[in-house]
């Protein structure tokens, strides 16, 4: 029995032991919270729960896909509209789309590409969970799994082998879910 208090122990001693269990949770709890909320008259977001292979990118295919996905990760029940890559955006373009703007739409870039994340303001608007990503290419952030504001660069030739899968995954998760409205500037 004291090897299994001792486990625990060095488990609890490891230094991002204690933060990766608070954002679990509270990335679980914003989920749920998402799921309860009443839907609103301009929220037309998918009731769709129709499993897929992709639909949650983190998560291994498993016989518990069948279960109905949370409708925070849902695929949108209308088509997307084509992708726009002839707009270019600056650094200070894509800035002033993180939300704090209730007019101007939020818009998140992943390796150069900009999404219209504005249907998901509750996610990604001020003071939501996903807000340090608006406005910014947030690739290395993305890849690293991190909501650090300093690593929501757009930088992420240090990313390893593993971390550059997360952050195609990532990529792909954003293209089959929100539109996508141009490029970041080279």
């Amino acid at each position: 029995m004291s090897s299994i208090y001792a486990y625990f122990e060095s488990l609890a001693k490891e230094p991002y032991f204690l933060p990766s269990i608070v954002i679990s949770v509270s990335i679980a709890l914003l989920i749920t919270y998402l799921q309860d909320k009443p839907k609103n008259n301009d929220d037309s977001q998918s009731t769709d729960n129709k499993p897929t292979a992709s639909s949650d990118p983190h998560q291994p295919a498993t016989a518990t896909d069948a279960a109905p996905k949370p409708k925070a990760f849902a695929l949108p029940t209308t088509e997307l509209p084509p992708p726009n890559t002839t707009r270019v955006f600056t650094h200070e373009e894509l800035a002033k789309h993180d939300g704090k703007d209730p007019e101007a739409p939020i818009y998140v870039a992943i390796k150069g590409t900009v999404f219209d994340v504005s249907a998901k303001r509750a996610m990604y608007g001020p003071g939501a969970g996903y807000s340090c990503f608006a406005g910014k290419d947030a690739s290395k952030a993305l890849g690293k799994s991190s909501l650090k504001i300093e690593e929501c660069v757009a930088d992420y030739s240090d990313l390893t082998e593993k971390e550059l899968k997360v952050l195609n995954d990532w990529y792909s998760f954003f293209e089959k879910r929100y539109p996508i409205v141009g490029k970041t500037e080279a």
